[in-house]
């Protein structure tokens, strides 16, 4: 069986010249470090990143990679990392940013190559999660970004032993310069591996606790259904961070699959975005939901040509109906695509097929394949269409699991289907609908309030730009259900208006009975979600006001 390098292999012999990556906002050539300077400042709009550099002069400097360099430069780390003392199925850490995203890219597949187990990690994160990936993947070595050297070296040595340190100008004891490693022998290179063997572990955050690792065979890694290269080069636009689920598997691996250019914005800003849109002419673009609505909110679509765009892919959480609309008006020659997957069960299982996703508002689409998707009971039977239940998804027993925590897998997978935590129901015509992540439904006094229902609903109030809904503790009730609203400049936005708004839209009992407004965007995760436990926790401390 064909396992990731050997797909990369095959498209850099068939187009070496061809653009693999370009990142906007760079200041450097294609160095090997993929040197994308002029970042400026974290946690940016939408709380999805910082904010992108241009070459001082207002225009876009990038930096560029193609597949014949992506082949090359993976083949000689790999080959460098081997002689350092890697072995087959040793972890090799990731932390590397959207800043760095050539030494990215060429880390994750060098990493394969070698016959190791890549383990991409955010790079904002914690300390402490830090420490935790490291120690619970039991990671041989860490690649490290430029921005990011600096906060390895400074963790304290793991107790299993010596670990390797690779990045940039690393040269100290038990470290590796990346540099000089991409500077050695670039001909091919593959350690053997088995389509069952570790391809890598890519951390999600659970309910409770510290991130837990999702491990992945090789066969598990590949995107199920078939692509085959596209002939004419045409690029895909985006700004996921790459260490993540959806930037590894989603935009990566998806670019390489259909010899793609993978065109990177390495932190989303609204009006770089729509620019690049306008100079760089994407054919696709992809986005999760806090992207659209910050591009929608910031009006740049209505100064740039969008014919250009003929897929646009949306996914990671619930993107409001509202803007759905909006989006079909922007981009009138683009089909919108929702993805729907989960790290734990691999590559999207469902989508939405072309021209549908106006006529199904709160669809996320049709599963790609038949009994790929169940709705299930408390019991572990399907349910009806038109029935409520926790969305399962199938994957083959033992190519995905829990990394070191036998007990949240055996609870999540079960066969060969896992528990996707969501609530959801199908319709007569086979199309998804997501209710509520389960530990997201509010009880309130006995009734289930579903917070995508109430924030679908809230979207479309004309002042109001981001919404989240969440339940708070109660005496009586036990739960009551608020709101944390971000409102467009001099509206205001109290609980009478809510009532008065939502009258006809959803039940009485549904209705935020406490509203805050936030004065910035609401906290997300680095996968653009709401940050449903960092909003209870601003509600329930009074910090919000």
């Amino acid at each position: 069986m064909a396992i990731l390098p050997d797909h990369l292999r095959t498209v850099a012999q068939r187009f070496p010249d061809r653009a693999a990556l370009r990142v906007s906002g760079a200041t450097g050539g294609a160095g090997a470090t993929g040197g994308v300077g002029g970042v400026a400042g974290v946690g940016g709009a939408g709380g999805v990143g910082g904010v992108a550099g241009d070459d001082g002069r207002g225009e876009t400097a990038f930096s560029e990679m193609s597949y014949a360099e992506w082949d090359g430069r993976s083949n000689a780390v790999a080959r460098g990392l081997r002689q350092a003392g890697v072995e087959h199925g040793d972890r090799v850490a990731l932390f590397v940013g959207n800043d760095s995203a050539a030494l990215y890219q060429v880390g994750y597949f060098a990493v394969l190559k070698a016959g190791a187990v890549a383990v991409p990690i955010n790079p904002r994160v914690a300390r402490r999660e830090l420490e935790h990936m490291l120690a619970d993947s039991g990671a041989r070595a860490v690649v490290a970004g430029p921005g990011e050297l600096a906060r390895v070296r400074a963790l304290p040595p793991p107790a299993t032993g010596p670990r390797l340190i690779v990045g940039p100008g690393a040269a100290a004891a038990g470290e590796l310069d990346w540099d000089m490693l991409v500077d050695g022998d670039d001909d091919d290179f593959q350690v053997g591996v088995g389509p069952d063997d570790l391809a890598d572990i890519l951390y999600t955050s659970g309910t409770t606790g510290l991130p837990k690792g999702v491990a992945a065979t090789h066969r598990s890694a590949l995107v199920s259904h078939p692509l085959m290269p596209i002939e004419k080069p045409i690029s895909l636009l985006h700004s996921i961070p790459l260490a993540t689920f959806l930037g590894t598997h989603g935009t990566q691996t998806l670019c390489l699959r259909l010899a793609v250019t993978n065109l990177l914005l390495p932190a989303f800003d609204a009006a770089r975005f729509a620019r690049l849109i306008d100079t760089e002419r994407p054919a696709w673009i992809v986005m999760v939901p806090a992207h659209a609505l910050l591009l929608i909110e910031s009006g740049m679509l209505e100064e740039i040509d969008t014919s250009c765009v003929r897929m646009l892919i949306y996914g990671s959480a619930p993107m409001p109906h509202h803007a759905v609309r909006q989006l079909s008006t922007f981009f009138p020659r683009a089909t919108l695509m929702n993805g729907y997957g989960l790290t734990e069960g691999g590559t999207s299982v469902v989508t939405m097929p072309p021209g549908e996703a106006l006529r199904r508002p709160g669809s996320v689409g049709r599963p790609v394949e038949n009994d790929v998707v169940r709705v299930l009971d408390d019991k572990g039977d399907v349910v009806a269409a038109g029935t409520i239940g926790e969305v399962a998804i199938k994957v083959e027993s033992g190519q995905r699991f829990y990394h070191n925590d036998p007990e949240a897998t055996a609870a999540t997978w079960r066969g060969d289907w896992v528990q996707s935590g969501d609530l959801g129901y199908f319709d007569d015509d086979g199309y998804l609908y997501l209710v509520d992540r389960k530990k997201d439904v509010i009880v309130r006094g006995g009734y289930n309030v579903s917070s995508i229902e109430v924030e679908s609903a809230l979207h479309e109030h004309p002042d109001v730009i981001e919404a989240a809904v969440v339940g708070v503790a109660h005496p009586v009730l036990g739960q009551d259900v608020a709101a944390v609203v971000r409102l467009r400049s001099g509206a205001t936005f109290d609980v009478a208006t809510a009532t008065t708004f939502l009258a006809d839209r959803v039940a009485d009992y549904k209705r935020p009975r406490r509203i805050v407004v936030s004065d910035g965007p609401l906290p997300r995760t680095a996968m653009g979600k709401l940050d449903k436990a960092a909003l209870r926790d601003l509600l329930e401390a009074g910090a919000a006001s």
